[in-house]
């Protein structure tokens, strides 16, 4: 039994041909070694060009996807074979994550390594893949994975507690969660329509990270095999 976590409509993407002029990131590059459109666009350096992008929360944040690939890397779930972690991004690329992959701790590194990653395909460039990327609808991704339950975590979906969807997840072979890679705001409709069901899992608006830390958490405990060998 496999649980599928994709991070979906992540903030990740490189620094847009509008903005790649502006001071704050030549000056980034400069100090990065890199020509500008091959920076990955982060909010932490770019905050003053993305003014030109207008008001968009949702843009420059690939630490969430980070933070939230560290919380289920980490897991036991992922640890005994039980996770296939996916990033979907919101200019519709997929990044493959190895389950043996560790990733860097520092989000300047792990954003580094996204930068080689839209260079070269893959990471490392020799040897089994620890991330790969490719262009892919989200559509095609959860077609491909053949699931029969696929639930997203949104503010705007019906009240149920995380053990109770946990619950029902454990009874498909190959359940998918979806989980926002972006700050604020909300999915698309074109990935609400990919989830059989949508569901809020508290009355507050959580952090990403914290939702795939719960999602995997309680998904685990449901597990019988899981639940023997923390007693």
């Amino acid at each position: 039994m496999v649980l599928t976590l994709i991070i979906a409509e992540s903030s990740i993407e490189r620094v847009p041909s509008k903005i790649q002029n502006h001071q704050s990131v030549l000056n980034w590059a400069r100090r990065k070694k890199k020509s500008p459109d091959q920076l990955i666009l982060d909010q932490n350096y770019h905050y003053a060009a993305m003014r030109r992008l207008g008001d968009d929360p949702q843009r420059g944040r690939p630490d969430i996807a980070h933070l939230g690939l560290l919380a289920a890397l980490g897991s036991p779930l992922n640890l005994d074979g039980h996770l296939r972690c996916i990033v979907h991004t919101r200019e519709d690329k997929i990044i493959r994550v190895n389950p043996k992959a560790r990733l860097p701790r520092n989000t300047d590194r792990f954003v580094s390594l996204l930068e080689q990653l839209y260079e070269q395909g893959h990471v490392p460039i020799t040897g089994i893949p620890l991330l790969a990327l490719e262009d892919a609808l989200l559509s095609r991704v959860v077609s491909e994975l053949n699931s029969e339950l696929v639930i997203a975590l949104s503010t705007e979906g019906e009240p149920k507690s995380m053990m109770e969807i946990a619950s029902m997840m454990t009874t498909e072979k190959e359940p998918i969660v979806l989980v926002g890679g972006f700050s604020s705001g909300h999915f698309s409709r074109r990935v609400l329509d990919e989830a059989d069901s949508v569901y809020r899992i508290d009355k507050r608006s959580l952090e990403a990270w914290t939702v795939v830390a719960r999602a995997i958490y309680d998904y685990e405990r449901t597990l019988p095999k899981r639940e023997t060998m923390l007693n």
